[in-house]
Order: C-alpha cells, then sequence, then structure tokens
C-alpha cells in the first residue's frame, strides 16, 4: 500500500495528519495556534470597528481600543484552536485511532477552556459539551473518503517506510 493509501491527508496541506508520517502533536497545537491567531485577525477586522465604534471610550484612542481589541481576539481563538488541537492529537496518539471520540475529547477540552470565567460550573460542563458534541459533528460531516481501506481502522503500530523512502508527495 502507498503512503496515499495509508495516511489521511490534511484538508490544508499534503502532510498526512495520522500514521507514522504525522507531525508530533505540539507541531499540531502550534499550528492551531497560528490559525486561531490568523482566525482574530480576520475577525477583528471584520467585526472590530463595531466593538471600537466611533469614539473611543474616554481617554483612549481609537488605535489603541483597535489594538487591546486585536490583542484579545487573537489570543481568544488562538488559545480555543490550540487547545483544541492538542487534546484531539494526545487522544489520537493514546487511543491510536482516528475517529469522532478524538475530536470530542477535544472540542470539551477546548469548550471548557473558553467557558472557564463563566458564572457556574454547570455553564462550563455545557459549554464543553456542546463544542465537544459540534466538534465530533463536524468529523461525521467532513469526514474523508476511505482510501484503500476501511473508515475508523487502527493506525499502524510498527509500520516501516522502504530504505529508500521519503516524503512522497510534492
Amino acid at each position: 500500500r502507498g503512503l496515499f493509501e495509508q495516511q489521511k491527508l490534511s484538508m490544508f496541506t499534503d502532510a498526512p495528519t495520522t500514521g507514522p508520517y504525522a507531525p508530533p502533536c505540539g507541531a499540531r497545537c502550534f499550528e492551531g495556534v497560528l490559525r486561531g491567531s490568523m482566525i482574530g485577525v480576520a475577525w477583528t477586522v471584520a467585526y472590530g470597528a463595531d466593538a471600537v465604534g466611533p469614539a473611543a471610550p474616554a481617554g483612549r484612542s481609537t488605535t489603541r481600543t483597535f489594538g487591546a481589541t486585536l490583542g484579545r481576539n487573537c489570543l481568544g481563538f488562538a488559545s480555543f484552536l490550540g487547545v483544541y488541537s492538542l487534546v484531539s492529537c494526545v487522544a489520537e496518539k493514546l487511543r491510536r485511532r482516528d475517529d469522532a471520540l478524538n475530536y470530542f475529547l477535544g472540542g470539551c477540552a477546548a469548550g471548557a477552556f473558553a467557558a472557564v470565567e463563566a458564572p457556574s460550573l454547570r455553564s462550563v460542563a455545557q459549554a464543553s459539551l456542546a463544542t465537544g458534541t459540534m466538534c465530533a459533528g463536524f468529523f461525521f460531516a467532513f469526514k474523508p473518503a476511505p482510501q484503500g481501506g476501511g473508515g475508523d481502522e487502527e493506525l499502524p503500530t510498527g509500520w516501516d517506510a522502504p530504505e529508500d523512502s521519503g516524503p512522497r508527495w510534492s
């Protein structure tokens, strides 16, 4: 079986997201943080003017208020996606399976992290379960088609690449 038959590929890159050529969880977490930062910038550019308004609060310039809004949005999105990426990756590595449960666990952790300042533990639990459920639902909605095998099969263990191996994608 070729590399593409054994590995699931990410939507945004041709590098595999599971299996022996998958990046480590720290790299996937860092990628989530970077994507979250980009989303925070886009969100602020699209909706930040509404938060800042035509007149800044007394004693603050519009630029300074916009910068604070930008920082808050980038931090929020980056931390959410970083926690999600890290927990779902760690769950995948520990369970040695790529299925909806990993993304549910990542969503639960990210939802709890986002709602940590909620007034009650019940609100945190509701946000956590709702986010986890949506993430698992997205997994089913956008699950890649099986390539050469079944859907939720175990990841290969002890798989060795041929001697002349290297990345076979370009």
